[in-house]
């Protein structure tokens, strides 16, 4: 059985910050963030929100992003991005 890959849905201001990425940088983002979609659990859980294993941490050269896993509609919600 294939699992169909998760919606991404970007915060307002996550989503700015993402298209701003610049070549390889914005590359390796949404790479990451593609995998996260096809399997959410895949990327370590946040440290900071440790009483919930939904919330999820994407680290990359150029940027860190937090989503959260949310079952209904099955999607993730990329809350936050730091642009290092």
């Amino acid at each position: 059985m294939t699992r169909r890959p998760y919606e991404a849905r970007f915060a307002r201001e996550v989503g700015l910050a993402v298209r701003e990425l610049d070549g390889d940088d914005g590359k390796e983002l949404r790479a990451a963030l593609e995998q996260a979609a096809s399997d959410p659990w895949s990327w370590p859980q946040a440290d900071r929100y440790d009483l919930d294993d939904t919330v999820r941490v994407v680290t990359t050269r150029a940027a860190i992003a937090h989503y959260a896993i949310l079952p209904e509609p099955p999607h993730l919600w990329v809350f936050a991005v730091t642009v290092l």
